[in-house]
């Protein structure tokens, strides 16, 4: 226990003062912190001011006519009564009314207006251009308020008010959606970047301890230290204390961001509260926290073991390609699982330990997984931990007593077993 304590305490200091460790972790929680404070920024610079997107002018019993008066535009009008349901927009300015469409067609070649408008007495129109700019639209502008012109003429001569109208327009049905057990839809995101973190970690800290370990195998440091204590007090040491650095950054990043949401709540939509609240339930975080720390330390003790697989620096990339590939099919299991959760893929990716670490987690997310699937995944993870654990420590006592060519790793657990 003393020589576990050693190491540990070693490993944990080398660990928490790297000096790429502490700026990550800075840069991180100033990243989050800015993060979860951008309602609080674009607050600073909200005037206060209301924009009505459907501004525009306002026609007879009350209609807001969409996009408001078109500027350097001229009409020709059909007479009579339709005349006074356009006053809104050519009014009697005779700059831009025209006797017919001769007279409009020679404005627009005189570049006295930019477009303009045949208008019928059902409402239907003509556009004319003498050029059209690839960005102009006014003739759609056009359309929306002669399209909203045209319905108060159609209930007018229907005899329905414009009150009663409206009324009918406005009118939709009302539901309320419940949903008794995950909500996929509010709870994919936040699940999706729970799972990047873990990713992150796991290829961060597993490749830290195995480049530990094979850098003491290559100086020849695993030859003094294997004399003077025991092959599990150094494994478990530098595993446990990968895991507590890993926890302790992690945690401290956490707590920046729970502390800026907190903070700015109150300017959040209710939309991300609401996505918030319902993906971080109890047994969410229970599955999230159980499988992701056991993962991890399955994953530090595959690095662990590899790492010490190798005689020299430069083979330590094709030593661990297996379990970073691992680790690679578990992610692409999980973004699978997110779509179709009670597939036999995702069920069974969910339950194996070597992808569970991400799978039941999300699945976790976007449905109800049955107790009897997170009972056995949880066994089968604890159990591969406490096995990888044994094999990692008959590995490193193998390696330290063999150097040279590198060897099959089948080859390496059969005689690392086969060993005392």
């Amino acid at each position: 226990m003393r020589d576990f304590l050693t190491v540990f305490r070693y490993e944990l200091k080398t660990q928490l003062t790297k000096r790429t460790a502490i700026v990550t972790t800075v840069i991180l929680m100033l990243v989050v912190l800015v993060i979860t404070s951008l309602p609080r920024f674009i607050s600073l610079f909200d005037t206060g001011e209301l924009i009505n997107e459907t501004s525009g002018i306002v026609g007879d019993a009350g209609y807001v006519l969409p996009g408001g008066a078109i500027e350097n535009a001229g009409y020709v009008l059909p007479g009579g009564g339709t005349d006074a349901l356009l006053a809104p927009i050519a009014g009697d300015d005779p700059a831009v009314l025209f006797e017919d469409r001769d007279a409009l067609t020679q404005a627009l070649r005189d570049k006295d207006i930019q477009v303009g408008f045949v208008i019928q007495e059902n409402l239907d129109y003509e556009a004319i251009y003498l050029d059209r700019s690839l960005q102009d639209s006014l003739d759609t502008q056009m359309a929306a308020i002669l399209t909203q012109l045209k319905k108060q003429q159609l209930i007018e001569q229907m005899g329905i008010t414009p009150e009663g109208f409206a009324a009918v327009e406005a009118a939709q049905a009302v539901g309320i959606t419940t949903v008794l057990g995950r909500n996929s839809v509010d709870n994919y995101a936040i699940s999706f970047i729970l799972m990047f973190v873990v990713y992150m970690m796991v290829l961060l800290y597993g490749n830290s301890v195995s480049t530990i370990i094979a850098r003491e195998k290559d100086s020849r440091t695993m030859e003094i230290l294997i004399t003077s204590t025991r092959p599990s007090s150094l494994i478990l040491g530098k595993v446990a204390a990968a895991g507590l650095s890993a926890v302790i950054q992690f945690g401290a990043v956490v707590l920046v961001t729970v502390a800026g949401y907190q903070f700015n709540k109150h300017l959040y939509p209710e939309m991300v509260t609401a996505m918030l609240s319902g993906t971080l339930t109890t047994s969410y975080v229970l599955s999230y926290v159980f499988f992701s720390f056991f993962g991890f330390i399955l994953y530090l003790f595959l690095y662990a073991a590899l790492g010490s697989t190798v005689s020299k620096m430069e083979d330590l990339g094709s030593a661990t390609a297996l379990v970073q590939f691992l680790f690679i099919f578990g992610y692409l299991i999980a973004t699978f699982a997110a779509n179709m959760p009670s597939s036999a893929v995702a069920v069974i990716g969910s339950i194996v330990p070597f992808t569970s670490i991400m799978v039941m987690p999300l699945r976790s997310a976007v449905m109800t997984v049955p107790w009897g699937e997170l009972i056995l995944a949880g066994a089968l993870m604890v159990l591969f931990v406490m096995f990888f654990a044994f094999l990692s420590i008959k590995i490193y006592r193998w390696g330290s007593l063999n150097y040279g060519n590198k060897t099959k790793i089948s080859r390496i657990v059969k005689e690392a077993l086969r060993s005392h």
